[in-house]
């Protein structure tokens, strides 16, 4: 049951089992519930893993463990990691020579844990040169690089699934070169310090061979190169591809000198080695700019292919140097899309999606998911982890060494696992320290890109792209604040050099002022920041406070609930000029932003709309017919701005926006906006919270919970959401599971005392009344003055016989200004059960002075007058009947009064009561009394239900009955079980005193059995 204008509730009483020759109440079995007119919104439980699979690491040993990280079936690791399923074998690759799916093997380019390369000819195309990927026929990787065409990276030309073999074979073209383990081994980059651009392209010429054009044929090539590359040195250059560290720079040198590359370098150290040939841009700018310089200028291009990839939807997820190519005009490209994954077209198999890679390249989420440690998930994999793996490969190809040391080589896979994301969590040590060369800027990159928290990452690759040219460029860095206001100045006097020429008093004077200017300019620009942020803050709380206050789950509402909340989102609403003319995202406010966070305001920002205008419309519908076309008009050009700035409007938006125009006959409109919304499939956590939510609000709990189910599934992070599930949960009487969505909800905001309370009203409702007053009290250590948590634990005390403390917070909750009919017929009820009948009685006349007709009022004077004027609660009963003819609590009180006299009737009114309240536990402990009255042995049913909710009066009156039934039918045989669950009453808190004194006990207090039991 809900509250009603977040201050009413309900609350019930219960008998706790009496002599049915006692017609007197006894204690109170049940009282009342509130639960908060709460916003809508969704999280999820996580799901199943997937079945178990081996693991097979080498070098130095081989292992093998069971184990089901959630999402992964399987990974490359350093140097060898292979994960099949348990009993495959590996497939057989084609050797060299061999005519496989119309390509001639000509040589091996590279191998890895899944996959050959051969460089290869096409006869049936002029025996073009192609590199050609030889794999197992698994994963999506052709459907991958089919729709990425950009310069980074590596193209392909066909896919063909060879069924003689039953091998897949990529074709694409052959570019020359190496990838970048070969070539920056070659360089010996071990000494950052001492390499240079130039030294990159040599060494790419080393193990590369010179630059070829693409559409070159294998009879351009030098003669003896099929030859050579089938030989030794050949495949000790290729071997290397899943390590940087197999090829040395040594037996570089040496293959330099081989006819076969032909053109030979003699000297590496040669400093007057000849610049690139003309249309060689890439290989002119390494070979002119420090090393520094060409390792940023190499990440800047990776990063862009990285920012068309995932534009498309496509994560790699297997970014490590070994699978960069450096092709031969000195262009980076990036390679080995095999574990890569879709996120805009996810398939069937989601669940299984891979989480796979090289371990020492993982991002942190990244080795969680892969090792199931930790709270990350498959999917917390994203492009912030492929961001965190260039990162890893800028700062190796800067410092000379990967930033994380290996774990020892002895230790067991899972082990290493877990020391690696000990280390990562930890974070990077600055690469300042193994190369003094690299400039803070840039070590401010870094640290961007390895922090361990995704969210303090480059929110994509596009901002990391923009940071890496503009450090190029000598600009300040847009999305990494400057280490220093004096780089700032450097970078521009870089930029400017006439400056540096300045002989002049003049000139330098204007160089000062300049450096003031700069200087101003900087901190003008902090403080823009600053402000950015701090509003942001303040919107997430408003935020939070407006989900909460604007919901409209539960009506009727009072305005005096909506008003405050509605005013509250106007004020929010107008900090950010979002209704004022001009666009306001272009605000300092917003664009000064990281752009996730920019992004995540304006998804925000539409979702306050859609709660706002929900509100409002429904306030009007209650006042003049023009008051409400009026809100329906607003509502509409709220949502309808909310769509342009929204960088996805939900389906939501526009069902709510049809149902605004329907409501105002504007069917056109409506049918528009309906059609939109069928077209837009929810994809997201998100889309799915909206449509419950919107279902929520309109009462359509059982329609709500699958949407709500599917948004915590996707995102279990998201507390609106499970609050939402919750109370949908609740709504439709499914109590436990309604304590375990609130539970979540607790653990993902602990210091939040509503789903404190929800918890708590959830397992009340579920019987479970000592774990809900524990809730209580927590909500209340958060929330001292929390009135809703005051009256409900109040509530509990009464069913849990404390009266005391029933008045102490009822007391309490009337300090703080709660005047409300119900409380006062609770108070009135704790006041009774102290024996304080005359303060009760007038506490019950107060009450009904304010509402006289108030059902729950009613109710509860009339089992307070059963024992000492039954007529009168009769009365009450009957009059609440009149008012509402399903009243559950109003039939079993008249079943109360009915039985001393005509226990026949009496059950015909329990029935009554159980069919409008199927839960109701006192209607079903009073049935399985009268029905053991009576001889019945469907006594024994009810009694079955009662110890399927042990709770201590449930078990008492359960004994009670088993031992009546006894008595009127002669069979001891229900006796031993009827003593068993007294214990299990006793052991629950049920007193002691009451066994003594019960008439319905008896025959039990002459068996061998009760001296035990009272001991």
């Amino acid at each position: 049951m809900r509250s009603r204008g977040g201050s009413d509730g309900w609350w019930e009483h219960d008998p706790d089992g009496a002599s049915p020759s006692d017609p007197a109440p006894g204690p109170v079995e049940e009282s009342s519930k509130i639960l908060p007119t709460v916003g809508a919104l969704t999280v999820g439980w996580p799901r199943d893993r997937p079945a178990d699979f081996s693991i097979h690491f080498d070098p130095p040993s081989s292992i093998q463990a069971d184990r089901t990280p959630r999402g992964a079936t399987r990974a490359v690791a350093e140097t060898r990691v292979e994960w099949t399923s348990p009993g495959s074998k590996p497939g057989e690759f084609p050797a060299l020579g061999e005519v496989v799916g119309g390509f001639r093997l000509v040589s091996e380019l590279g191998r890895g844990a899944f996959a050959r390369v051969f460089l290869a000819e096409q006869p049936a195309l002029a025996d073009r040169p192609v590199a050609l990927k030889v794999s197992q026929p698994l994963g999506d990787e052709p459907q991958a690089l089919a729709r990425l065409q950009h310069t980074h990276i590596v193209p392909i030309y066909s896919v063909h699934d060879d069924p003689a073999t039953g091998l897949r074979l990529l074709c694409m073209p052959y570019l020359g070169g190496a990838n970048l383990a070969q070539v920056l081994e070659t360089a010996d980059t071990r000494l950052p310090t001492q390499a240079t651009g130039r030294s990159l392209v040599e060494a790419l010429d080393l193990v590369g061979g010179p630059p070829l054009s693409l559409d070159a044929g294998l009879s351009r090539l030098p003669g003896s190169l099929e030859r050579a590359a089938s030989g030794r040195f050949g495949h000790a250059i290729t071997r290397g591809v899943g390590s940087p560290t197999l090829v040395r720079s040594l037996l570089g040198r040496r293959l330099a000198r081989l006819p076969w590359w032909g053109r030979i370098v003699d000297d590496l150290d040669d400093p007057e080695s000849p610049p690139p040939e003309p249309g060689q841009p890439a290989r002119q700018f390494l070979h002119a700019h420090t090393y520094v310089q060409a390792a940023v200028w190499i990440a800047a291009r990776l990063a862009e292919a990285l920012e068309h990839a995932h534009s498309r939807g496509i994560l790699h997820r297997d970014l490590k140097p070994s699978n960069v190519l450096i092709a031969a005009d000195g262009t980076p490209m990036l390679l080995d899309f095999n574990l890569a994954a879709d996120v805009v077209k996810p398939g069937a198999d989601d669940d299984q999606e891979l989480v796979g890679g090289t371990l020492p390249y993982m991002a942190p989420e990244h080795l969680e998911a892969f090792a199931s440690q930790g709270d990350s998930q498959s999917e917390d994999v994203d492009e912030r982890s492929d961001l965190y793996a260039l990162g890893l490969i800028l700062f190796e190809m800067v410092a000379g060494h990967h930033p994380f040391a290996d774990p020892p080589e002895a230790l067991p896979l899972i082990e290493t696992v877990r020391r690696m994301i000990a280390d990562r969590r930890a974070g990077a040590a600055s690469a300042r320290i193994s190369n003094p060369r690299v400039p803070r800027d840039l070590d401010a990159i870094l640290r961007k890109c390895l922090d361990p928290d995704p969210d303090r990452r480059y929110a994509d690759a596009g901002e990391l792209a923009e940071d890496l040219r503009r450090f190029l460029d000598n600009r300040p860095l847009k999305f990494t604040p400057e280490p220093l206001s004096a780089e700032r100045l450097a970078k521009w006097v870089r930029r400017h050099p006439e400056v540096g020429s300045v002989s002049t008093i003049g000139g330098l004077a204007a160089t000062l002022i300049l450096g003031l200017g700069v200087l101003t300019w900087s901190v003008a620009d902090h403080l823009e920041v600053a402000s950015a942020k701090t509003h942001r803050a303040d919107f997430r709380k408003a935020f939070d406070e407006c989900q909460l206050a604007l919901n409209t789950t539960s009506i009727p509402f009072g305005r005096a609930d909506l008003e405050p909340a509605i005013d509250r989102a106007d004020r929010v609403l107008d900090d950010y000029n979002v209704n004022d003319p001009g666009d306001w995202t272009q605000g300092a406010l917003v664009r000064r932003l990281p752009k996730t966070e920019a992004r995540a305001l304006r998804e925000e920002m539409a979702e306050l709309i859609l709660l706002r205008t929900r509100a409002k419309v429904l306030l009007a519908e209650r006042g003049p017919d023009a008051d409400r076309r009026a809100a329906l008009n607003e509502a509409i050009g709220w949502l309808t701005l909310a769509e342009r700035f929204d960088p996805h409007p939900p389906s939501a938006l526009f069902e709510e926006r049809a149902r605004y125009h329907a409501a105002l006959g504007q069917e056109k409109e409506a049918g528009r906006d309906q059609a939109q919304a069928a077209r837009i499939r929810p994809k997201t956590a998100r889309d799915f919270d909206l449509i419950g939510t919107a279902l929520l609000a309109r009462g359509r709990a059982d329609a709500a919970s699958g949407p709500l189910a599917r948004a915590v599934a996707l995102d279990g992070r998201r507390f609106w959401s499970w609050f939402a599930l919750g109370l949908c949960h609740y709504d439709q009487g499914r109590f436990t599971e309604a304590a375990a969505d609130f539970s979540v909800c607790t653990a993902l905001a602990p210091e939040f005392a509503w789903p404190h309370l929800n918890r708590g009203l959830a397992l009340a409702a579920a019987n479970r009344q000592v774990e809900a007053l524990a809730c209580y009290d927590q909500a209340l250590t958060l929330a001292p003055e929390f009135v809703e948590a005051l009256v409900n634990r109040a509530l509990t005390c009464l069913e849990l016989n404390n009266p005391a403390q029933a008045i102490a917070d009822l007391d309490r909750a009337e300090g703080l200004g709660l005047r409300n009919p119900s409380v006062l017929a609770a108070r009135a009820e704790a006041l009774a059960r102290l024996g304080r009948r005359a303060e009760a009685d007038d506490g019950f006349t107060r009450a009904l002075r304010t509402r006289p007709n108030d059902p729950i009022v009613l109710v509860a004077r009339g089992f307070f007058r059963l024992k000492t004027d039954p007529n009168a609660a009769s009365a009450d009963f009957r009059r609440v009947l009149s008012l509402e003819p399903g009243n559950a609590r109003a039939q079993l009180g008249l079943a109360h009064y009915l039985r001393p006299t005509d226990p026949g009737a009496a059950l015909v009114r329990v029935d009554l009561a159980l069919k409008a309240d199927p839960n109701l536990t006192d209607a079903l402990q009073l049935r399985a009394l009268v029905r053991a009255r009576l001889g019945d042995p469907s006594a024994e049913a009810d009694v079955d239900r009662l110890a399927r909710i042990p709770t201590a009066h449930n078990l008492y009156n359960a004994a009670c009955a088993l031992t009546v039934l006894s008595s009127t039918t002669r069979d001891p045989r229900s006796l031993p079980r009827a003593l068993l669950m007294l214990r299990r009453a006793l052991d629950l808190g049920f007193p002691a005193a009451a066994l003594d004194t019960d008439p319905d006990l008896a025959p039990l207090r002459s068996r061998p059995e009760w001296r035990e039991l009272r001991r």
